[in-house]
């Protein structure tokens, strides 16, 4: 392997990074830019996103909180609808918080009709009440607002309606069909130059009877002038609009819908005059896009805004990348300037580290390289002034000291690691193999054991017998006597076993109150003489809580072993000890 001085390691990748850092640094401050520009334009349309947000949610979150309090005042308190009188005034004042509120109304089941309503484009003297129940003929008159007597004298001038029915109206109808609240669709108002939206619920009784029909209604001019009143970017956008791309608001001045043939036509998206909210109409799904309009390339983001009842508005930002783009490329140069200069600065630097480390750093590499303690030991002191070089010599000359120590005692406290790593494998061995409790073999050790025992069974070709064995009732002990007696139930059963078993049988806890026993060359009769003397010693000697125990046996015993697995065996044993414990406990099946 080709080898380099530590001149040539600290100076030439510093003389490189210099070399080609300019070329680098121009290449990631145009990607950083890019990325940074990016997200700068992100930002600010997220920023304008969320006041626009806002403002349209405290705009149309009063519509439904105002329908849903006078549906439930209405249905709770069904006589109120004999005084009309008092519901246009709590009708007024509901509006007054709201200078947007165009509607707030009241449609009873029989025909009447009561509102409070508002010039979307006046001031506060616009505001009046207005009813169909006055006039006997029905007809639907303005009248000035009374705080004592609440309907004062007609208006002048109003408009009014010979036989208004409220029920033929849209809101009426379609909110007693869909039985609940609902929106209406956006329209233009009529005799205002504005788009419009309601919102309407039925009010039923407590036996189910239709009492009316109560509406909120908002001109949305007041989006309309709010969009165009936010402080925008040059050539920037925004809008709101329905899902199928029908205008809502703009920040632009173009109207939101033409008059045709005395048919009012909303403005869509797609058929606007301005081409970069034409172009925003062919992408009406949420997310954000690039696309370049008559020269200028544009940031585009569309978000949905969620309103009450599952109604859905589309709010669209567009701004030019010139604004976000060349807000940041006048700091690239400058940048660019600087880190070419940090560059050449550290390559230089790094010429003199090199030269100011390299010869102390040498001289050790020709100490330790020499193979010599003695060699170490002479180095000049102090080796360097810097501190890590000079505390390096010093460690070195003091390794060079006591390593022939170290190495004299080296073998010998090798060997006893070793040896008490040993030690301590045997123990960790024992432990994971033994059951805490019985201080027999758990299932991991038995599982060990007894395929040793099984296979030396077929190389001797000598008998084998399977016995396992379960406590009867073992829960009930538990259960009422505590776990500290079943504890003390399975030591006992455990000592049995091992009592009256030979000492190279196998005895293992195989799991809860199940035992099992492995033995080799020994006949059947003895086993059974085995495990009868096991019954009469936990009937001799019960528990500390007097507790007798008994014991259900499933014994598998075979002259020879053939092809027979662990595995068979224990699935063959265990289905005779089933079979004693279904046919009344305490006994043995062989």
């Amino acid at each position: 392997m080709r080898q380099v001085s530590l001149w040539g390691l600290i100076v030439i990748p510093f003389a490189l990074l210099a070399t080609l850092g300019g070329v680098t640094v121009f290449v990631l401050s145009a990607v950083t830019i890019t990325n940074v520009s990016d997200n700068v334009g992100l930002h600010y349309i997220k920023e304008t996103e969320s006041r626009v947000h806002r403002r349209v949610k405290e705009f149309m979150i009063p519509l439904s909180t105002i329908v849903e309090i006078n549906r439930d005042a209405i249905a709770h308190h069904p006589e109120w609808l004999d005084d009309l009188d008092r519901v246009s005034s709590r009708l007024y004042e509901q509006a007054i918080p709201y200078p947007f509120m165009t509607f707030i109304s009241l449609a009873t089941a029989d025909g009447r009709y009561v509102n409070s309503t508002r010039d979307p484009f006046g001031g506060p003297e616009d505001h009046h009440i207005a009813n169909n129940y006055t006039s006997e003929s029905r007809r639907l008159e303005a009248y000035e607002y009374d705080p004592v007597v609440y309907v004062g004298p007609r208006m002048e001038g109003e408009p009014s309606y010979e036989g208004y029915d409220p029920r033929m109206r849209p809101f009426y109808r379609e909110a007693v069909r869909q039985q609940g609240m609902t929106w209406s669709s956006i329209s233009p108002y009529y005799g205002y130059n504005s788009l419009g939206i309601s919102l309407s619920a039925p009010i039923y009784d407590d036996q189910g009877s239709l009492l009316g029909v109560t509406a909120t209604s908002v001109a949305l001019i007041s989006l309309d002038k709010y969009l165009q009143s936010i402080d925008l970017v040059d050539n920037s956008y925004i809008f709101l609009a329905e899902k199928n791309g029908d205008l809502i608001a703009t920040s632009s001045q173009e109207t939101l819908y033409d008059k045709t043939d005395g048919y009012n036509e909303r403005m869509s998206l797609g058929e606007h005059l301005n081409p970069v909210l034409q172009r925003a109409g062919q992408q009406l799904t949420e997310g954000a896009y690039q696309f370049r309009v008559e020269g200028e390339n544009y940031l585009y983001h569309l978000h949905p805004i969620e309103l009450p009842l599952g109604e859905e508005w589309y709010m669209g930002v567009l701004i030019p990348e010139s604004y976000y783009r060349n807000m940041l490329m006048e700091y690239s140069a400058a940048i660019l300037f600087i880190i070419l200069v940090i560059f050449i600065s550290i390559a230089l630097a790094g010429s003199l580290i090199a030269r100011f480390i390299g010869q102390p750093i040498l001289q050790l590499n020709d100490a330790v390289n020499s193979n010599s303690l003695e060699r170490i030991r002479t180095l000049p002191q102090p080796l360097s002034r810097v501190r890590e070089i000079y505390s390096l010599g010093q460690g070195l000359q003091g390794m060079a000291d006591t390593l022939s120590d170290v190495m004299q005692n080296l073998e010998k406290k090798v060997a006893q690691r070793t040896s008490y790593l040993k030690d301590e494998n045997e123990v960790l061995q024992e432990q994971s193999s033994t059951d805490e409790l019985t201080a027999l073999y758990n299932r991991r050790g038995f599982k060990l054991v007894s395929e040793r025992a099984l296979t030396e069974a077929k190389r001797l070709d000598q008998s084998l017998c399977m016995v396992l064995c379960d406590i009867d009732h073992f829960k009930e002990v538990n259960d009422s006597l505590g776990h500290t007696v079943g504890d003390q139930a399975l030591i006992s059963v455990a000592r049995a076993l091992k009592q009256h078993f030979r000492g190279d049988d196998i005895v293992a806890r195989y799991g809860g109150e199940e035992f099992v026993v492995i033995t080799t060359n020994m006949q059947k009769r003895d086993v059974m003489t085995r495990l009868h003397r096991v019954r009469q010693t936990l009937i001799e000697h019960p528990n500390p809580q007097d507790v007798i125990l008994t014991l259900s046996y499933g014994v598998t015993y075979l002259d020879h072993v053939a092809d027979e697995t662990l595995d068979t065996l224990i699935d063959e044993v265990d289905a005779k000890l089933y079979q004693a414990k279904n046919t009344g406990r305490d006994k043995v099946v062989s």
